[in-house]
């Protein structure tokens, strides 16, 4: 799949699946506008020597000012081909004891933040009369577990959300889907549960392992691709069978 001058904007991309993301559409020779929290954060991807198609700016969804600032560069473009709202984050907290702050916060980061960036970009793809956006939800869109409350609502949300904005952009020719991974073996999920529940977790799913990142890349690469014309408003699980056992 070739993405030869096709402009990719990637949120949350400086690890894990973003980052993953981000290399695939690098060695696909896209040229890549790719976010994160800090100030600089991409000098650890491992990508093709198409690097330099690659610029990073800094966006805090939590913050109002970072956000206007990076739509207001984005109207600027005169041309985005793909959206990737991959930018998101989770607290483990019971229903009775997370605060509404942060509950505000997830659904800030996961849900608002997606419909923002998704409003911008569109109109620019409406022009054009052709583009992709992709939602990086999770299978506590569609499942969820205690303590999951803030986390499965926003992804609930992201899900919804996707199939709504299929439907207002289909006649613009604009696909939107989303892609809703299970566990991940990340260098996050590793330090956060530890090899032995691991082990664990690898049982309980059907295929006996955990993805790795570039798995869900391979999925978005696809739905972003020109193979794809026909599949919008999907959800797209990607766990190894682990929401069907």
């Amino acid at each position: 799949m070739d993405f030869t001058d096709k402009t990719i904007i990637i949120t949350g991309g400086t690890r894990g699946i973003g980052a993953a993301i981000v290399s695939a559409f690098c060695n696909a020779r896209a040229n890549i506008i790719v976010t994160g929290t800090k100030k600089t954060g991409i000098e650890s991807i491992e990508v093709s020597d198409n690097q330099n198609n690659i610029q990073y700016h800094q966006l805090d969804y939590s913050s109002d000012e970072s956000v206007k600032e990076f739509i207001h560069s984005v109207k600027k473009l005169d041309d985005i081909d793909v959206l990737i709202n991959n930018a998101g984050v989770n607290k483990i907290e019971s229903v009775t004891e997370i605060s509404e702050d942060d509950w505000d916060w997830i659904n800030a980061i996961n849900l608002r933040g997606p419909f923002l960036l998704t409003q911008a970009v569109s109109k620019t793809m409406e022009k054009k009369n052709s583009g992709k956006i992709i939602n990086i939800a999770s299978i506590f869109g569609v499942v969820s577990k205690e303590k999951r409350a803030a986390y499965s609502s926003s992804k609930w949300g992201l899900i919804g959300f996707t199939k709504a904005a299929a439907l207002d952009l289909a006649p613009f020719n604009v696909q939107v889907n989303a892609v809703s991974p299970g566990f991940v073996d990340t260098d996050l999920t590793r330090r956060i549960i530890g090899q032995e529940n691991m082990k664990q977790l690898a049982d309980s799913i059907p295929q006996g392992r955990l993805a790795k990142p570039d798995e869900i890349a391979n999925v978005v690469l696809f739905l972003c691709s020109d193979l794809n014309t026909y599949i919008t408003g999907q959800n797209i699980i990607v766990d190894g069978g682990f929401t069907s056992a």
